[in-house]
């Protein structure tokens, strides 16, 4: 019974003792619980939606058909956020991240869509033909992924806004006064992977929403550079970030 008094008391004065510390500790500084929520929400993803057509004229025995092809893809990016630093200059946040990531792009083959003319006039097996047309697909897709993912500058707002909106959301939780959350995100180093070889028409160039981004040049495939911005819909912002100064 002595025994049981003995902790009884002891557990009583350590929940005192507990009690008493945590009341008087000071408060945490709150940049600091920023950090450690914005560490927590983990990720930010954005896409692109994509729209590819061109046409193809392979070289075939007897007449070359025209194959159209068309099908849409979705480009993914995302942007890590457990290395997150933030520092703090009287009202103004800055926050420092790693680079934009990019995914796999999703490619729904069952929307591939195409038409080809005098299938009857040669020897080629026109399935064969589409399926090659299929296969290169996903090649493309990866390209135009990092293309965006390099040249894409509204891109890269897209992800500065909501990571400025973020912080700004959990400083006003806080009771934090903030002017202006900068977001400084490195420039992406990724190397463009090689475009599949088309076998386009003469004279016709491989687009995406409508921009070319490829043409056949002495029987080889050359990129062509492209507004990114312009093809994914959207403007580059000017500067400052829904009214939170996120800068460039």
């Amino acid at each position: 019974m002595r025994t049981l008094l003995v902790a009884a008391l002891a557990l009583v004065l350590g929940i005192l003792l507990a009690r008493g510390w945590w009341q008087g500790a000071p408060a945490g500084d709150p940049v600091q619980v920023i950090v450690t929520q914005v560490r927590t929400h983990a990720i930010i993803e954005h896409e692109r939606q994509i729209a590819i057509w061109y046409r193809s004229c392979p070289e075939v025995v007897g007449i070359d058909p025209e194959i159209f092809v068309a099908w849409p893809g979705k480009l993914s990016y995302e942007l890590g956020l457990a290395d997150v630093e933030i520092t703090r200059e009287g009202d103004v946040l800055t926050v420092k991240t790693g680079a934009i990531r990019a995914d796999e792009p999703a490619i729904p083959t069952d929307f591939i869509d195409y038409l080809t003319t005098s299938p009857w006039f040669n020897f080629a097996n026109e399935q064969e033909l589409v399926n090659r047309e299929v296969a290169r697909a996903s090649p493309i897709a990866r390209y135009l992924s990092v293309y965006y993912q390099r040249r894409d500058s509204s891109l890269v707002e897209d992800f500065r806004k909501e990571l400025a909106e973020l912080v700004q959301r959990l400083a006003g939780a806080l009771g934090l006064t903030v002017s202006a959350v900068n977001v400084e995100i490195p420039e992406v180093d990724a190397k463009l992977p090689k475009l599949p070889t088309l076998e386009l028409c003469e004279s016709t160039t491989a687009a995406v929403n409508g921009l070319p981004f490829a043409k056949v040049d002495a029987g080889y495939t050359t990129p062509i550079a492209f507004d990114a911005a312009a093809a994914a819909g959207r403007k580059p912002a000017s500067g400052v970030i829904a009214g939170v100064g996120a800068k460039e």
